[in-house]
């Protein structure tokens, strides 16, 4: 009888053979006592079998699961003893496996989780030292943000990173670098030209140049004036309009980011403080990150009219 209740997890799991199947189903309908064991292993079972879907692990699950059987490791193992006699074990033994199964369905999307959100945080880091350099330039430069004559033909996003680095505001350049980005791929052969390198440089070098310099970020177009001239964008410390982001894509839905798997971007705000969002509008104002009120990609149509391009993006929409 022993032997027929072992079989009872395997009968549950839908792992015996077709033969001991029908046996264990013909000792159930003889055995009142072995049909309850059946119920209790059962119940045991039942919280796994509603989580179908799957749900996101709770931040950081991965790493102190690590941290913890790392920690075993160190403990001293207990003498070998008798395995269990008692019918009443199978009970521990099926909330054991439960425990494992549960585990191991949680612990390989936790640790892609953990991997994702220790790319978003290293992007928002990034993004808070571009912040600093910004507002730099803003204090020498008051009200105002890296920009050009509004005609240049060099007149595109990107154009933010060359700037700051050219007056020692950045540090680095991998900073403009987002971990999460295909660019994080090559860092070490990245590099960011300098306006004289940019003039000099034959015009298929050039567009070469122009699609990298700002790295995986995007930069404000400006906004049209009400006499129709173009604007830089403005440094006025306002928490709803943004300056830099994930750079948009051109793959994906929305002119979503590419960095984060096109799950969501981080945003750079006028008062240089970071968020992380999900969709392509941004909280306060519900103001489309990637477009202005036309749906195109280039300057805003007034100055609430907040619009963020890729590195070779032109206030003036697309270029040859």
């Amino acid at each position: 009888m022993s032997a027929m209740r072992e079989d009872l997890i395997g009968y549950l799991l839908h792992a015996l053979e077709p033969a001991e199947r029908a046996q264990v189903e013909t000792e159930l309908g003889r055995d009142p006592e072995l049909k309850r064991e059946l119920e209790l292993l059962e119940r045991s079972l039942l919280p796994l079998a509603g989580d179908r879907e799957g749900y996101a692990p709770p931040m950081g699950l991965a790493s102190r699961c690590c941290e913890y059987v790392a920690t075993q490791g160190k403990v001293r193992r207990a003498p070998p003893v008798a395995p269990p006699t008692s019918r009443w074990r199978m009970s521990d033994l099926a909330v054991a496996a439960g425990v494992f199964l549960a585990a191991t369905l949680l612990f390989w999307p936790a640790m892609n989780q953990s991997r994702y959100a220790a790319r978003v945080r290293g992007c928002q880091n990034n993004m808070r030292q571009i912040g600093l350099a910004l507002q730099s330039y803003s204090d020498a430069h008051p009200g105002k943000l890296p920009a050009i004559h509004a005609r240049h033909t060099l007149n595109r996003s990107g154009l933010y990173a060359v700037i700051l680095l050219q007056n020692n505001l950045l540090g680095e350049q991998r900073l403009i670098i987002c971990p999460g980005s295909e660019l994080a791929e090559d860092v070490e052969n990245f590099d960011v030209p300098t306006w004289a390198e940019l003039e000099a440089a034959a015009p298929a070098e050039q567009l070469r140049m122009v699609k990298t310099m700002g790295g995986s970020y995007g930069f404000s177009l400006g906004y049209r004036q009400e006499d129709g001239e173009h604007s830089p964008p403005l440094a006025l410390g306002r928490s709803t309009h943004v300056i830099l982001a994930d750079a948009p894509s051109r793959d994906h839905q929305d002119r979503m980011s590419g960095n984060h798997g096109a799950c969501g971007q981080n945003l750079l705000f006028e008062d240089f403080h970071v968020e992380y969002v999900t969709g392509c509008r941004t909280r306060a104002c519900r103001d489309h990150i990637f477009e202005n009120r036309n749906g195109e990609q280039a300057a805003g149509l007034d100055r609430d009219d907040v619009v963020i391009g890729p590195s070779e993006a032109s206030p003036f929409g697309p270029t040859p």
